[in-house]
């Protein structure tokens, strides 16, 4: 049915507005519904044959007809609504079994309407104030006075029948609001102080305007930004930071799906830099506020523009929905701007329902939080289907990176199994630090082979991948802890050699093999970092801005260590102390690597 689809916009778009006790303040929003909204409304209700058609009449000689097809809805002049419809028609004088006088003629109507609330039911209605006839080039023409009959009696009726109920809305609004709102006060649910007052068209689509009723804020209600999480809190936050990463990860992946490729790639960004804000979230000991409600408004930050500029190349229905999703993230946006005491919370449940209003058939299990490698979420990265496992069993190189491209190997087995476990002691520094720069020159030979990164660049690129190494962990896979061997693992999760944390990186790597498995961990940290200074650095010329060529490392270390909107704070004077001091210290080190080479990393080691 219409309604549900409309409902379902209307009730994410007001969602955030509703009162939880005596009203107090009052609102009034605009929100634009889609004219597709509109033209399915004319196809469910007046044009349902095939081809959004319609026979309207039809005499029993076959000598009288009229119909009407494929209907375009736009916006006219900024206060009505135009629609063009394809018109075929017959005409003559039926004698017998004859037609006297036959005229056939085809062209385009015009019709142009004004749009009202009807308040009693309530309901959008639309009113015809002028018609016109044109041919198919759209130029005036002179028709019959039989036609124009047939367009005052037949089409304009047909026309001004068409009507978007809204009169079902709450019962849905009633169920999300269970979901997403608390009332501090009452368990029991809120009234809906809200009124359809006025429909307006424009070059957009149809704005309607919501009168609401917001409560003030409790007595004694306080901030979240003025107080530390509760206990209870703190829990809920334990078990909803998996919910909301996996349902941003669904969201943009769905959206990704008949996305063109720069819509493609600014979604990937989006979603890398919400998990990078997920990895900070988890590390900060001294929470305020509900970490997933803002880990949800940032990201909405960032992806609202997008997705409200630039069209997704999708069916009608579909259509409806996603302009549902986007009113109802919209409503959960200004919920928590205007009214924060009414107390969003998003969690299994809430982020469930939001989900399925973009799209109502996703299941439980496509929402799940899951480890396992998605080569549908690397290829979203442009990244291969599946990190290259298949390696030749050949043994080290000294000096590998003096062997031509042609002639390199991939990272040797016996190479991983040796570095496996090892934690060196004083004495065997030197050894060590040679056999995992090996391990590293193999990594980049096979970078070499692939061509991705140019040649004028691929020295810094070389430096810039041991600098990391270097920068987070020293050059170590492994360290020993009450007698064990263990992985190297960060508070906030970064694993192993290239420290790569498996909250921003899950789906695109093997959790497991970063943590066993030196070479792998090596590899997966190459790819992203070969995918930060092509696709970011590279690409967005920051050595021109940096006014150096290195500028390009330095730039995709801040995205390496911080997300995609990390690329340019090694220049920026507002960047925070903190991370001026984390990207001096990689200079730092980047500029001992390009002159000592290996011999920088015992630095280290205190040797």
């Amino acid at each position: 049915m219409l309604y549900s689809s409309v409902a379902a916009l209307i009730l994410g778009t007001l969602l955030w507005a509703l009162p939880l006790r005596l009203f107090a303040t009052e609102l009034n929003l605009t929100v634009t519904l889609d004219y597709r909204i509109l033209d399915r409304a004319l196809e469910e209700q007046r044009l349902s044959d095939p081809g959004k058609a319609v026979e309207l009449l039809a005499d029993s000689s076959g000598c009288n007809s009229l119909r009407l097809s494929s209907p375009r809805i736009e916006g006219a002049d900024g206060s009505q609504i135009r629609i063009l419809t394809d018109l075929s028609t017959r005409t003559g004088i039926p004698t017998g079994n004859h037609c006297m006088l036959p005229l056939e003629w085809k062209g385009v109507v015009e019709t142009l309407h004004q749009a009202y609330i009807d308040q009693s039911r309530p309901a959008i209605h639309i009113r015809t104030t002028n018609s016109n006839i044109l041919k198919s080039d759209e130029q005036a023409r002179a028709v019959p006075g039989v036609i124009w009959d047939w367009i005052k009696n037949l089409i304009q009726p047909r026309f001004d029948a068409v009507s978007i109920d809204l009169s079902d809305v709450t019962t849905d609004l009633e169920a999300l609001l269970r979901l997403t709102l608390k009332n501090p006060q009452s368990s029991e649910s809120p009234p809906l102080g809200l009124a359809f007052m006025a429909v307006t068209p424009t070059p957009a689509g149809l704005d309607l305007l919501l009168r609401l009723q917001v409560p003030d804020a409790p007595s004694g209600w306080q901030p979240a930004s003025d107080r530390v999480l509760s206990a209870e809190e703190l829990t809920h936050w334990d078990s909803a930071w998996q919910s909301w990463d996996s349902f941003a990860t669904w969201l943009i992946k769905t959206l990704a799906i008949t996305a063109e490729p720069e819509l493609a790639n600014a979604l990937a960004d989006i979603l890398l830099q919400a998990r990078f804000d997920l990895r900070d979230a988890l590390a900060d000991d001294d929470r305020a506020r509900d970490p997933v409600r803002d880990l949800f408004l940032n990201t909405w930050e960032r992806l609202a523009p997008l997705l409200h500029d630039i069209r997704l190349d999708i069916p009608g229905v579909q259509a409806l929905q996603y302009a549902t999703f986007i009113s109802a993230a919209d409503a959960l946006s200004a919920l928590d701007r205007v009214a924060p005491h009414l107390g969003m919370q998003l969690d299994r449940h809430s982020l469930r329902s939001l989900a399925r209003l973009l799209v109502p058939t996703v299941s439980d299990a496509d929402l799940e939080y899951d480890t396992d490698v998605d080569p549908a979420l690397r290829k979203l990265l442009g990244l291969d289907p599946e990190l290259n496992m298949d390696e030749p069993d050949n043994p080290p190189v000294p000096l590998a990176w003096l062997i031509p491209a042609s002639h390199a190997s991939q990272i040797s087995p016996a190479l991983v199994t040796r570095l496996t476990g090892w934690v060196p002691a004083t004495a065997e520094i030197n050894d060590y630090l040679g056999t995992m720069a090996q391990l590293l020159d193999q990594v980049v030979l096979a970078e070499r082979r692939k061509g991705k990164v140019p040649g004028d660049a691929f020295d810094i690129y070389a430096t810039l991948l041991r600098t990391t190494a270097w920068q987070e962990s020293c050059w170590r896979q492994f360290t020993r802890k009450d007698g064990e061997v263990r992985t190297i693992v960060s508070p906030g999760g970064a694993i192993g050699l290239m420290q790569i944390n498996r909250h921003v990186w899950r789906g695109l790597y093997n959790i497991d093999s970063l943590s066993r498995d030196v070479g792998y961990n090596a590899r997966a940290g190459n790819e992203i970092l070969v995918h930060y200074l092509v696709d970011f650095a590279i690409k967005r010329k920051e050595d021109e801005i940096g006014g150096d060529p290195r500028a390009l490392a330095r730039a995709a270390y801040g995205v390496y260590n911080g997300g995609p909107r990390h690329l340019s704070r090694y220049r920026k004077a507002d960047t925070s102390r903190t991370l001026q001091a984390v990207d001096m210290e990689f200079w730092r080190k980047y500029q001992a690597m390009e002159k000592q080479g290996t011999a920088a990393v015992k630095a280290c080691y205190g040797v």
